[in-house]
């Protein structure tokens, strides 16, 4: 047998099988509105260079002032604002955590008062894409910490991590039983962004980018629950 015919065979065989359990599926479980996550940020996340100053929640505007949300606030879950300070820096993270949108370029739109385009620099670390962008004299870095532990800037992005085998093996059974979807589309979306420094600026994006690093790591580990 031809190379090209296993491969033909062993694609028609996972296909078919795929097909099977979805039928199956289907046909053993009853449909179910899936539940809306929740979730409390806490109250403070360790920064090992920086001194923790204050958390503010964010995104509460839909249920105090209903008039003044924007659509962000909306579809925003839950959210936090978290402040540092170094020798007189601050350092800022907006974090707010959401169910299905986790296209950073429309987030950052929306989150402008005039919903203006930001342009950003792609950028990517070990830990995933993220974005880079100037705006009032601060450094920006962006992305979503995807529930796999990956950051990520594009929906292509967040779509491919979730198609890895080796993501979706963990979660075939929980979907199988009707317990969780296939695919974990959730998204913390998290701006870190502090003033930059006119005499070194250079300076202030190593700042930024070790204080990212950091982040991330400890989400990875303590990302909310979910189905």
């Amino acid at each position: 047998m031809k190379p090209w015919e296993n491969v033909r065979n062993l694609w028609l065989a996972t296909a078919l099988v795929s097909s099977s359990l979805v039928v199956l599926r289907l046909a053993l479980t009853p449909a179910q509105k899936p539940l809306l996550p929740t979730y409390t940020f806490p109250q403070s996340v360790p920064l090992s260079r920086w001194e923790f100053v204050k958390a503010t929640p964010i995104g509460v505007q839909k249920l105090y002032t209903p008039s003044l949300a924007t659509s962000v606030d909306d579809l925003t879950i839950s959210g936090q604002a978290y402040r540092y300070l170094r020798n007189g820096q601050p350092l800022d993270v907006e974090m707010r955590y959401f169910n299905r949108i986790a296209h950073v370029p429309d987030i950052l739109r929306e989150t402008t008062i005039q919903l203006d385009r930001i342009e950003f620099t792609p950028q990517r670390s070990d830990l995933g894409a993220y974005a880079m962008y100037q705006r009032s004299n601060r450094l920006h870095l962006t992305a979503c910490i995807s529930a796999a532990g990956e950051t990520t800037v594009e929906r292509g992005e967040l779509n491919s991590v979730q198609l890895r085998p080796t993501v979706l093996a963990g979660r075939i059974v929980p979907w199988f039983l009707g317990q969780a979807p296939l695919r974990d589309m959730r998204c913390l979306w998290t701006r870190i962004s502090m003033p930059i420094n006119p005499a070194a600026p250079q300076t202030t994006q190593q700042e930024l980018e070790q204080a990212w690093g950091e982040w991330v790591s400890w989400w990875r580990k303590n990302y909310p629950p979910g189905s």
